[in-house]
């Protein structure tokens, strides 16, 4: 029996990101900065001497607003705006991308989370799927075929490496965020509710829905005040939170 095929999807906001702070102040004679476009190429060359990919895709975030903006105003609103010395290397690094022959996928107004959701689930019908990237928001993704890659850290995230972070399993990771919230994209959460009461919660009663629909079950009065007081406010989170694996791309 052959093996499948293994498909690699590179988070390409993060790998550009990581690229670009780890090292600085390296330039051209003129001043024009460098660094970024350096250490990607580095970054693609080991992965593909290192893994011998038969297949990488490099995803990309939408340049406008997407549909989370729409649903909520205040999304990832507290991130700074990109370095200008980024953002002048980027057609540099788009034309390495390029000439190496990796395709690069990007849709207005979609997050490269859900392009990468839409094409996991797609490819592991067929294939192996190593998703590259460090955003724990792609780890509700991991399954039997699907895992993440975090090259920083050189770890990789089954569904049980997922479980002895999180406490839940990939299945429940956007319940959990939803409930406890996350400052990184600025997902307001249950107000009242941290990591443990949430655990709590999705371990006694499972997804959020039900968890809502079962509010009288929940043992702890502070928890079930806080829940029925902001359940508009959690299933928004939930919908902010939730990776759209059903996006009209062309693979």
């Amino acid at each position: 029996m052959t093996e499948p095929r293994e498909i690699f999807l590179i988070d390409g906001s993060s790998y550009i990101y990581r690229a670009f702070y780890a090292m600085r102040n390296l330039s051209t004679s003129k001043g024009m900065p460098t660094n970024a476009i350096y250490i990607l190429a580095r970054m693609l060359l080991k992965l593909i001497k290192d893994k011998h990919p038969e297949h990488l895709c490099f995803v990309l975030d939408s340049r406008g607003p997407t549909v989370r903006h729409r649903l909520f105003e205040a999304y990832k609103a507290q991130r700074p705006t990109m370095p200008e010395a980024l953002q002048v290397q980027l057609p540099y690094i788009f034309r390495i991308v390029e000439a190496f022959g990796i395709p690069m996928l990007q849709k207005e107004g979609v997050e490269a989370d859900d392009i990468i959701a839409t094409a996991a689930r797609k490819f592991k019908e067929s294939s192996r799927v190593t998703i590259i990237s460090g955003d724990k928001d792609l780890m509700q993704l991991v399954d039997e075929d699907i895992t993440v890659w975090d090259t920083l850290k050189d770890k990789i995230y089954d569904r049980e490496a997922v479980h002895e972070k999180f406490g839940v399993y990939p299945d429940y990771l956007a319940d959990l965020l939803a409930i406890m919230g996350d400052a990184s994209d600025n997902i307001p959460g249950v107000p009242g509710i941290g990591p443990k009461g949430a655990l709590e919660l999705i371990k006694s009663l499972g997804h959020l829905p039900e968890i809502i629909e079962r509010a009288s079950e929940i043992g702890s009065a502070r928890s079930k005040e806080a829940l029925l007081k902001n359940r508009e406010l959690a299933l928004l989170s939930f919908d902010l939170v939730r990776l759209d694996r059903d996006i009209e791309i062309d693979l």
